[in-house]
């Protein structure tokens, strides 16, 4: 007799997360008098519990970083959505708040500007950060909340221009529903986060968080044009930052995105050419289909003239200065600096591992700029004393130290 061929196990079918287009409730009009500002701060501060927060911002379109809309949500309060715009700051709404823990998505693009509207947190939650440490291979709010909650949330306005008076009805539901969920996604993150014993890892980077700042400007900005690598002479590059710097002070006026005066590839390929007349720009196809840009093209030749007529004295250096202390980037080092870019593939290859066999993401468990900063600073066979020193300096956690310490000093040493 012939045996009966094992019968396949079926998969579980996959359950589709469920679409959520609107809010639970009624959504209320945008807050922009005294009045409701008033009347938003006694409710949030009458309820209890954490937080949630989000901003919307117009980089694409305006000069200004800052928030054109903030939306919050507190159990007990509900869901409201602010205009910044409208106040000279929103220092009641933080008092309201008080000691409350903040729930936010992506903490580091959120606190610079909340900041500049005198808001500062106090206690804090990043759901994003909270995923690394999980080790979620997409992060994105939109993703973590379709993972851990099993909803999936429209995403077709986050590029919308924010600063836009009066907000379109649809685009206040989405931004509306990026703090809807994000209590639940919090307390569920914490599970998983207590389950795995990484509770204490993500206090202590919610801790860190609480003192962040932005990076400061880069010296030379005009040399991080993205495309700016085509310029290469002294000339060329002081073509280039005439032209930025005219842009830069067009687009702050105006209050407008620099790439809206003048994109950057007809920048870059202005410089690049150096036309010899007004009439020789729209030769350069990046101009030609820059509609705003053409329409200062008599502005444009004025900063290219200016470059033209300074003497090689005034001319920029090829390399941007070297600030003191300064680490440089990783493609410097690769290209530049053979001795301490094989000191960082080693510390970042061992890194890498370690964040393996804790489950955690690579950049959480010690920063690139930290992996580099130890590379340039440190010597091979570097004792641990040495290396603890930097990794303090750089403000590495307690709990990042005491994992990757020893695979740092066994990294360094020379083979």
């Amino acid at each position: 007799m012939s045996e009966t061929p094992p019968t396949k196990k079926r998969k579980p079918p996959v359950k589709k997360p469920r679409l959520i287009t609107s809010t639970r409730g009624p959504l209320e009009p945008v807050v922009d008098t005294e009045e409701g500002l008033t009347r938003v701060c006694e409710l949030v501060a009458a309820a209890e519990g954490p937080v949630a927060l989000d901003t919307e911002r117009a980089g694409s379109f305006r000069y200004s970083q800052g928030a054109y809309l903030v939306q919050l949500r507190r159990q007990g309060a509900g869901t409201f959505l602010i205009d910044p715009t409208a106040f000279p700051d929103l220092k009641p709404l933080d008092e309201a708040i008080g000691k409350g823990e903040w729930i936010l998505h992506d903490a580091t693009q959120d606190l610079p500007c909340l900041s500049e509207v005198g808001m500062h947190p106090r206690l804090l939650f990043d759901t994003e950060l909270a995923a690394k440490l999980l080790n979620f291979e997409r992060f994105g709010l939109a993703a973590v909340t379709e993972e851990v909650l099993g909803i999936a949330l429209a995403k077709e306005h986050s590029a919308a221009d924010w600063s836009t008076r009066p907000l379109p009805q649809d685009w206040l539901e989405y931004a509306a529903l990026d703090v809807e969920f994000l209590i639940p996604l919090r307390e569920k993150l914490w599970l998983k986060l207590s389950e795995l014993g990484k509770d204490d890892w993500a206090e202590q980077e919610f801790d860190h968080l609480l003192h962040f700042e932005p990076p400061a400007p880069k010296p030379d900005p005009w040399r991080h044009v993205p495309g700016s690598g085509k310029v290469h002479s002294p000339r060329n590059l002081a073509a280039l930052r005439e032209l930025w710097e005219t842009r830069e002070s067009i687009a702050a006026a105006e209050d407008k995105a620099p790439s809206k005066v003048l994109t950057n590839a007809a920048m870059v390929a202005l410089a690049a050419g150096l036309p010899k007349g007004k009439r020789y720009m729209n030769a350069y196809e990046e101009f030609r289909h820059d509609r705003a840009g053409r329409k200062r093209a008599d502005v444009w030749f004025a900063a290219l003239s200016r470059a033209y007529k300074l003497s090689p004295k005034e001319y920029p250096p090829r390399r941007a200065p070297r600030i003191p202390g300064e680490v440089p980037d990783s493609r410097t080092f690769t290209h530049n600096h053979p001795q301490e870019a094989d000191r960082w593939h080693r510390i970042r290859d061992a890194v890498a591992e370690v964040a393996g066999s804790l489950e955690v993401l690579t950049e959480i468990m010690v920063e690139p700029r930290t992996l580099r900063q130890l590379a340039w600073v440190l010597p091979d066979d570097a004792s641990e004393s040495q290396v603890l020193g930097v990794l303090q300096a750089a403000e590495a956690r307690p709990w990042q130290i005491e994992h990757a310490l020893s695979a740092i000093v066994e990294a360094l040493k020379s083979e």
